[in-house]
């Protein structure tokens, strides 16, 4: 159980520090240091990229250019969600099912059916489909005395969107954005829109009494 800010699909995950293969044509460390700048786990990027690259023959530039797009997304760059999805099917289009399966961490043969999941579930992952029973899927934000963004206690919490929540903390108003991999938490503007967006069918973000942290958290059935 993740008991600090992090998603369960990574938990168990190991990371590494080495350094990535050198391929023609392509910064692998540039692309590290922009994980780092973007938040992501530069660890898990170098993890989940390394396994690509080590699963067959290194295709184009092109191709690994959309793989390291992949391992990012994983690594929890929210921000790059859309342009991972369509690195995903990119890579499926040219043979590559088990580069970015190793990529995801997934059999090349479940790489389809994740894209077709994501496409209306941004919480969706293959292993967990048939658990029949509520489970963690992250935990986020935390007390800025360890490194969080928050002073109090999050409060009230309001869905506002797809994989978009509003969080009362104190007097401010923060703005949470997660998927399966990730997530992004910020103050949120003056007066934020109210979409009237249910939020994601079946996932809620529950404040824990006895924690900063806030959970992300699928209901049975």
């Amino acid at each position: 159980m993740i008991r600090r800010p992090g998603h369960s699909v990574n938990a168990s995950v190991a990371r590494r520090s080495d350094g990535l293969p050198a391929v023609t044509g392509l910064d692998l460390e540039l692309a590290v240091a922009n994980v780092a700048r973007w938040g992501g786990d530069t660890g898990l990027f170098r993890t989940s990229l390394a396994a690509a690259l080590s699963s067959g023959p290194l295709p184009e530039a092109a191709a690994i250019q959309d793989l390291a797009a992949v391992a990012a997304w994983r690594a929890g760059v929210i921000g790059l969600r859309k342009d991972a999805l369509r690195a995903v099917s990119s890579c499926l289009d040219a043979g590559l099912a088990d580069m970015v399966g190793a990529t995801l961490g997934m059999p090349g043969t479940d790489v389809a059916g994740f894209v077709e999941g994501q496409r209306t579930d941004r919480f969706f992952w293959p292993a967990w489909q048939q658990l029949g029973r509520a489970y963690l899927i992250a935990r986020l934000g935390g007390f800025a005395g360890l490194g969080g963004p928050w002073l109090a206690h999050p409060g009230d919490v309001i869905a506002a969107g797809e994989g978009r929540w509003l969080v009362e903390v104190g007097e401010e108003l923060w703005a949470v954005d997660a998927d399966l991999f990730g997530h992004s938490v910020s103050l949120a503007g003056d007066d934020p829109a109210d979409t009237g967006d249910p939020g994601t069918a079946g996932v809620r973000v529950v404040s824990v009494p006895t924690s900063y942290l806030l959970e992300v958290v699928r209901e049975a059935g």
